[in-house]
């Protein structure tokens, strides 16, 4: 290499060097008001790198920042104050921008961010008219370590299609609208914030995904804790959620959301038309949070909040529920059981939403601050033998179809029942009781049973239609059969059969839920063999026992037998010539909901009794014959072995 040639790259080097110490050497700190009264005055004529200290005092302006710039305060927010006077506060149009350490107070948007890159920390931002802190078209922003509190505030924090931000260690509160609010903003970070007493919701997602929430602490809001609404594949872990007055999340039309490891105190989860959404390891004050989607066969008796998502036969039983948002939610789930206590929820002790025979019995439902019980969109449904006591609604049906209401006791609602633009739905034999209003109704239902029924009342026996009670009917009971005379108004509908005194007054027997074929009255030809056919009732039939008629004289019995639908199977097995013999127990309760079709196999020993026919018809429901194959190889079509699904 020539001496030219270095000199030329030393030079070059020694240039690059000056200039960057020159660079560095420009950077100025400008000092409020001691250089310029203003601090609008020190932005226009400060450099992009320099820093502007703002010292104590109030400052009426409102400020836009078009360089990169550093301004802070000199001794922190408790006496440096600045107030728009009705305009934006801070607006920032430049990348890299740092503010920190101000009240910030009087103007529409407290700080209004249209840039990169920028850091907010450490501020008061109090009583605007409209955003707190506010990002527009905004990526990778910090915004940590700052008081957003105000009643006149819209929203804390709002952030519209800006990406990839951090909101940490924030207090924000008292805002009239949410504490943050996302639109289409995704890929941001909430964390560690404490976030209480907003008029709305605490975090509220919309059209927002793939954002993470984690370790905040949220309470007291007005509406949910957390909202989605069509945001997806977001993260929410690790917070404590509490006592939101509407609940603690909320899943509207948002998939493959995971929430996980969060704790609810007096709340918990209200979902609607999410699916594919990942719940595990949470907690409802103290007790899990059970969540299922796409589930069949389980039995649950504990949890501290119960969502079924798309599941079919669960059983809910002996469970305590109270102090949730919603002690049950079903969301299309189908041929499920529940009995439980349910009490003091902030909206409904149970809701059914899209939620098809489904059997709701034997329920103590109280003081919710919504519906007892709430069917949307949801048919075929039994709804028997509850007490639905002090609730908002005791029992209420929107756009709800054939679903059967009957022996409830239902006190001290605002609204005993209210059915909207439901149809053919049958109430009868309840008590409606000390109801503000014991029943509203615009659609065409039946308001007593729908087949004369043999009852004993005051020792005689009668046979007729038996409706429901009303404390306030004022009509007469002239034959003395316990029916009024004069039928009870319900807005559109009537109950054209009340009864005069509470239905427990009114001796019916209840048939015992089994399915029974009987015996035969010829049961030869017999031989043992395997069953394939079907089963379908007429009424919701609880079986924990198969029993096989033997032909006499023999040890006809059934050594294996499967009941299944599409969803779930129940088998039982022989153990043999020993005790109860001719009883053989299914390994999970059998629970066959009317009009279902079931699919039963059958595989017999020695010599059962057999019905030689095709169909045959029970008292409660019809079983078929698909196939009968015997031991020797031989297949009728008209073979049932004689038996009886029983407890």
């Amino acid at each position: 290499m020539s001496g030219n040639t270095k000199h030329l790259i030393f030079s070059v080097c020694v240039a690059f060097v000056l200039c960057a110490f020159a660079s560095v050497a420009s950077a100025r700190t400008i000092y409020v008001p001691d250089d310029y009264a203003k601090i609008q005055w020190a932005v226009n004529n400060a450099s992009a790198g320099d820093t502007i200290i703002v010292r104590d005092g109030i400052y009426y302006e409102s400020i836009t920042v078009s360089k990169q710039l550093t301004i802070k305060s000199e001794n922190g927010t408790a006496n440096c104050i600045v107030n728009g006077t009705g305009s934006d506060v801070f607006t920032l149009e430049a990348d890299g921008i740092r503010i920190e350490g101000f009240t910030i107070t009087g103007g529409w948007i407290g700080i209004y961010i249209r840039s990169n890159n920028t850091s907010i920390s450490n501020n008061i931002i109090s009583s605007n008219n409209g955003f707190g802190i506010s990002l527009l078209h905004s990526n990778n922003n910090s915004l940590s370590n700052n008081i957003i509190i105000g009643s006149n505030n819209w929203n804390g924090i709002d952030l519209y299609d800006s990406n990839n931000n951090s909101i940490s260690e924030n207090i924000i509160s008292s805002n009239n609208g949410n504490g943050i609010h996302l639109w289409y903003s995704n890929n941001n970070s909430i964390s560690n914030n404490k976030i209480g007493s907003n008029k709305w919701y605490g975090i509220f997602l919309l059209n927002s995904s793939n954002n993470s929430i984690s370790n905040n602490n949220i309470s007291s809001n007005n509406y949910y804790g957390i909202g989605l609404w069509n945001s997806n594949n977001s993260s929410i872990s690790n917070n404590i959620i509490r006592s939101n007055n509407d609940g603690g999340i909320l899943l509207s039309h948002s998939n493959e959301t995971t929430i996980r490891k969060n704790e609810f105190i007096n709340n918990g989860i209200f979902v609607d038309y999410s699916y594919g959404n990942i719940v595990e390891d949470n907690e409802v004050n103290g007790k899990p949070l059970v969540y299922l989607e796409d589930e069949s066969d389980k039995f649950i008796d504990n949890a501290g909040q119960i969502i079924l998502v798309r599941c079919k036969n669960i059983t809910i039983m002996n469970a305590e529920l109270t102090n949730t948002d919603v002690g049950i939610e079903l969301f299309e789930s189908d041929n499920c059981l529940i009995s439980n206590i349910i009490s003091s929820n902030n909206e409904n002790g149970i809701f059914l939403l899209n939620s098809n025979n489904n059997s709701i019995s034997e329920n103590k439902i109280s003081s919710n601050n919504d519906d007892g019980i709430c069917l949307g969109y949801s048919n075929n449904n039994s709804i028997s033998n509850n007490k639905i006591r002090s609730n908002y609604y005791g029992i209420g049906l929107s756009y709800s179809n054939n679903n059967s209401i009957s022996e409830n006791i239902i006190s001290l609602n605002d609204n005993g029942i209210v059915i909207w633009f439901s149809n053919n739905n049958i109430i009868y034999m309840n008590n409606f009781i000390n109801n503000t209003c014991n029943a509203f109704s615009n659609g065409s239902n039946i308001w007593n049973s729908t087949e004369t029924i043999t009852y004993t009342y005051k020792g005689k026996t009668f046979t007729n239609y038996l409706g429901n009670y009303w404390d306030d009917y004022t009509g007469s009971d002239a034959n003395g059969d316990g029916i009024g005379e004069t039928p009870y108004s319900i807005d559109s509908d009537r109950d054209n059969y009340p009864l005069i005194e509470q239905f427990e007054r009114y001796f019916v027997p209840t048939p015992a839920q089994i399915f029974d074929t009987g015996r035969p009255e010829d049961p030869y030809p017999s031989i043992s063999g395997k069953f394939v056919g079907t089963i379908k009732t007429n009424k919701k039939i609880i079986a924990t026992k198969l029993y096989t008629y033997a032909c006499e004289g023999t040890g006809g019995h059934t050594e294996h037998a499967i009941i299944c639908n599409s969803t779930w199977c129940a088998e039982a097995k022989w153990d043999g010539y020993k005790g109860d013999w001719m009883n053989i127990s299914f390994n999970k309760t059998v629970i066959l909901m009317p009009h279902e079709t079931y699919n039963i196999t059958i595989v017999t020993g020695s010599y059962p009794q057999i019905h030689h026919t095709h169909s045959l018809k029970t008292e409660n429901g019809w079983i078929n014959c698909t196939e009968f194959t015997d031991a020797n190889g031989n297949k009728y079509e008209n073979w049932i072995p004689a038996i009886k699904l029983w407890s």
